[in-house]
């Protein structure tokens, strides 16, 4: 999830114009980052990633304080590795990194984040265990080919559910930078601008607002020209042959 959070904080200007100021306490118990450095990071105004603040890590316990125009998408890094994803945003945010998790919670937004991905994770989990039960059972003596198909369908079927769950995450939260920044990131998977089902019904079921957003503006525009330049070459194969 690394930049592609960062490229969409120019669109918190659009949703949100008061001064906020946030206060992140932080809590390892990963002993390897004790006396390390952590750089709380988003982009400015002109694309320019910086960091707001950072801190030593000691004895387990970290702190970012500071003041922010508006509520942005941001990311804890370590020198230059990308840690985890946070919503900078006004209050008192709490993260908490262990080895079996990094999740930021106190805020709305940073408690929907992680809400979203703590179940997106489970479904994708539950997809890799797929993946391993398939092969356990054909080297079990099981035949292949019904074992394969018995276990893409219920693949299918997780997927469904993620991409249930994406749409839903995105449409409800169209009116705050969660709704953008994920819609980039669903967009980002494509090669180039196209028109799937999914973004459809996102686009369908979101706000005027999040539709004049420059990203997702200029995103329909190039991916409605797309489409119809590939049913175009389509029809003229087709009239070919």
């Amino acid at each position: 999830m690394n930049k592609v959070f960062f490229v969409l904080s120019s669109i918190c200007l659009l949703l949100c114009s008061c001064s906020e100021q946030y206060n992140i306490n932080g809590d390892s118990t990963v002993s390897t980052l004790d006396g390390r450095m952590l750089y709380l990071k988003a982009l400015t105004d002109n694309d320019n990633l910086r960091s707001l603040d950072s801190c030593e890590v000691v004895h387990g316990k970290f702190n970012f304080i500071g003041m922010l125009d508006s509520t942005c998408m941001g990311e804890l890094y370590m020198d230059n590795e990308s840690v985890m994803p946070v919503v900078i945003e006004n209050g008192n945010l709490n993260i908490r990194i262990n080895n079996i998790e990094q999740r930021v919670s106190g805020g709305s937004l940073n408690n929907k984040l992680y809400r979203f991905l703590e179940q997106k994770n489970q479904i994708e989990s539950q997809i890799t265990e797929l993946s391993n039960e398939e092969a356990r059972l054909i080297l079990s003596g099981k035949k292949p080919n019904k074992i394969h198909a018995r276990m893409s369908e219920k693949a299918d079927k997780l997927y469904a559910k993620i991409e249930k769950m994406e749409t839903q995450f995105i449409v409800e939260n169209h009116d705050n930078i969660l709704g953008p920044t994920f819609f980039m990131m669903l967009c980002s998977q494509y090669p180039y601008p196209i028109v799937t089902s999914q973004i459809q019904q996102i686009i369908r079921n979101s706000s005027p607002q999040f539709r004049h957003i420059p990203f997702v503006r200029e995103y329909m525009k190039a991916a409605e020209s797309n489409m119809h330049y590939i049913r175009q070459t389509r029809n003229n194969n087709m009239d070919n042959n």
